[in-house]
């Protein structure tokens, strides 16, 4: 299970979780499921960054370790994986509410622009090349690996590339939000990440620049 995933494109409502009979200790949000006919429990602990889960096997009062273990494919614990993964998707439903900043980015630039995405291949609704009225690319959207990115996180990721002055892009490199660009001209673009963690005012500014500067290059 991806439980960190969510909170790139997502934040939490802490008040549905607590409406959710949820328990507050501290910053962090706990409760307790009934699972496999109530042999087995599942205890969800969630942070407005991170969720954890520990499932126990109740006859023997111990922590059920198979549960993690990826290689653990029998009948049994996909069973239990099954359920645990449905009181998650239940949690997302109720307690969070979704921040896609693909859209807003994609909205920000037709509202301003009147531009819209070019789908770069037929069946591939993923990949989209920003232009200006002369045709000419400001930004392009994908949706890559994080670990493409040297991220330490599974699943994938929404990017935008766009381009700006040399030293500009090198003062923007954090590595956590903005990294160089991805299958671009490093020295004149770079990546910013499309999630929740990137200020949407500061990417609409960098379009800005990225639009401005390719149509004085091409005036």
């Amino acid at each position: 299970m991806e439980l960190e995933k969510i909170y790139d494109t997502h934040k939490l409502n802490t008040k549905k979780l607590l409406n959710q009979d949820f328990i507050k200790e501290k910053n962090t949000y706990i409760k307790t499921y009934d699972i496999r006919n109530h042999t087995f429990s599942v205890t969800f602990y969630i942070t407005e960054k991170t969720t954890k889960i520990k499932v126990y096997d109740k006859e023997l009062q111990e922590e059920y370790l198979p549960f993690y273990i990826e290689s653990q494919t029998g009948e049994y614990v996909l069973k239990i994986r099954e359920e645990v993964e449905s009181i998650w998707k239940e949690i997302i439903n109720t307690s969070f509410e979704i921040i896609d900043r693909k859209e807003q980015v994609l909205s920000y630039i037709e509202k301003k622009y009147k531009v819209r995405p070019a789908y770069l291949w037929e069946n591939d609704k993923t990949t989209a090349a920003i232009r200006n009225k002369d045709n000419k690319w400001f930004g392009i959207i994908m949706e890559i690996p994080y670990k493409t990115l040297n991220i330490d996180k599974n699943g994938k990721v929404y990017i935008i590339n766009l381009k700006n002055k040399e030293e500009k892009v090198k003062d923007l490199i954090d590595n956590k939000n903005y990294f160089p660009a991805y299958h671009m001209n490093k020295k004149y673009w770079f990546t910013i990440l499309l999630t929740k963690n990137t200020k949407l005012e500061e990417i609409e500014k960098l379009i800005d620049e990225s639009y401005n500067l390719v149509n004085k290059k091409k005036s």
